[in-house]
């Protein structure tokens, strides 16, 4: 009777012999301990704070998503869905059901581009200013919730730290890796 295959990662040689020059010795612990592992820390904490985000903006019945659009258009009025859906990394197909969405509850609308017929232009409505600004008060009293042990130098360094991380992952500062998926 045959061994069942065992699973490994693709591209990694299970006979090859690690260097160990290449891998730090944090790397290696990590491995045995998932509270060392950066990668398993932060999917935690990305799931919980995922969680708490949802619930903070649940009774102005605004998704993180729709939020982070409003956030995008707001200082940007009168760019174009695929200038915003461009600097948030969102497909343009996803893009359009986002804003009909929005526009639908009268959160935004969409103007005709004077110097691009095809183009749309995006512009909030008072009710979109207003439930922004809303999602904001929520959104920095969770801010300060998460952060309540930090000093702001750890804050600011902490912040730095995971922006480089993202940025290894190839996600641009101000994205949300999630608006990538299709």
């Amino acid at each position: 009777m045959k061994n069942a295959p065992t699973a490994s990662l693709a591209g990694v040689d299970d006979a090859a012999p690690v260097n160990s020059s290449v891998v730090s010795p944090a790397a290696s612990a990590a491995v045995s301990s998932p509270s060392q592992s950066v990668g398993f820390v932060l999917s935690s904490l990305g799931h919980a704070v995922a969680r708490e985000f949802h619930a903070t903006l649940a009774p102005l019945c605004l998704e993180p998503r729709d939020f982070a659009l409003l956030r995008a258009i707001a200082p940007a009025e009168g760019a174009s869905q695929q200038a915003i859906g461009e600097r948030l990394q969102i497909p343009a197909s996803r893009m359009v059901a986002l804003l009909d969405a929005l526009e639908q509850r009268g959160l935004i609308e969409r103007r005709a581009n004077p110097a691009d017929r095809r183009a749309r232009a995006l512009y909030l409505t008072e009710q979109g200013r207003e439930l922004l600004a809303a999602a904001f008060r929520l959104a920095s009293q969770l801010e300060n919730h998460l952060c309540a042990q930090l000093e702001e130098s750890e804050r600011v360094r902490l912040l730095d730290a995971l922006q480089r991380v993202g940025a290894q992952l190839g996600l641009a500062p101000g994205t949300h890796s999630a608006h990538r998926d299709v």
